[in-house]
């Protein structure tokens, strides 16, 4: 065989080995983003179920909350109270001319206009006037407690009915459980939300990592599958092995061509020498000198 043609078959041979290792890591690539893409679907469903049982837990927990107010009596029936800061002061219009006294401990009943009476908690005064006095609660009322008291007619008793006093400690304590829990809970949810709104950030960006996003760097100097995404550096990947393919074909022809001129001429090189003169014997040579 010519040397150029050995030359060829060797790049030829080097080619498809080269093919062959490319499309093997490409293959290995695209596999292993595949997986990763698969396992943050996975976290992602997996979190949704959780958000959504927090979610009623806290409406639950919200409920217990309002359920755990109860009704009461009375002591003085109608009285006006101002609800005047968010730490739980009222002014009310009951003074020392009705018997309004210090240290008495009163304990208030908002009324509605439907009829009934929600039980606000114990209070102490702290200032008192002859038509009218300012109490605070004896207990810890949060702002959030407070929001929801109404000014208007409410109902004062310097007592209740035995065992209703240990009965509202009871739902005070579960009360504030209840709102630590909520806060607990809310925290966590955050916390979940947080988790949820990175697992779909990384989700979007592993999916663009596969089929290409904005996600990606738009920079020149990157590889393709660092700025258009796995897939189209695949497609461009294959694309360019076809044309590799290709001209090896092409290059595989011309080898063919150029040794099948080869081959002619060696063929019309030996016919043209044997047309040559041949030399004569040895002896006529030496009887002509």
């Amino acid at each position: 065989m010519h040397t150029l043609g050995k030359v060829f078959a060797f790049l030829v041979v080097l080619a498809a080995i080269a093919a062959s290792i490319f499309t093997a890591k490409l293959v290995q690539v695209r596999n292993s983003w595949t997986a990763k893409s698969l396992a943050s679907k996975n976290k992602f469903n997996e979190a949704k179920p959780k958000i959504e049982a927090l979610e009623a837990q806290i409406d639950s927990l919200k409920n217990e909350t309002f359920r755990s107010r109860d009704l009461w009596g009375a002591f003085w029936p109608v009285v006006a109270t101002n609800v005047i800061s968010p730490d739980g002061a009222v002014q009310v219009g009951v003074g020392s001319d009705l018997g309004m006294r210090d240290k008495l401990l009163l304990h208030g009943f908002e009324l509605t206009p439907e009829g009934t009476s929600i039980y606000r908690g114990s209070f102490l005064p702290v200032e008192i006037q002859n038509a009218a006095a300012v109490l605070k609660p004896d207990w810890r009322a949060t702002p959030a407690e407070v929001a929801t008291w109404k000014s208007g007619n409410w109902r004062w008793r310097n007592l209740v009915p035995p065992g209703y006093e240990e009965n509202f400690d009871k739902q005070l304590t579960t009360i504030l459980k209840l709102e630590e829990t909520l806060n607990d809970r809310v925290r966590t949810l955050k916390g979940e939300e947080n988790l949820l709104a990175e697992a779909k950030a990384k989700l979007k960006l592993r999916e663009a990592e596969l089929i290409g996003g904005e996600e990606l760097a738009d920079n020149e100097k990157l590889e393709p599958e660092f700025r258009e995404g796995l897939v189209a550096a695949m497609i461009q990947a294959e694309e360019d092995r076809n044309q590799t393919l290709v001209k090896i074909d092409e290059l595989r022809r011309k080898v063919r061509s150029v040794k099948a001129d080869i081959d002619r001429m060696l063929i019309e090189n030996t016919e043209l020498t044997n047309r040559l003169p041949q030399p004569g014997p040895k002896s006529e040579l030496s009887q002509k000198k």
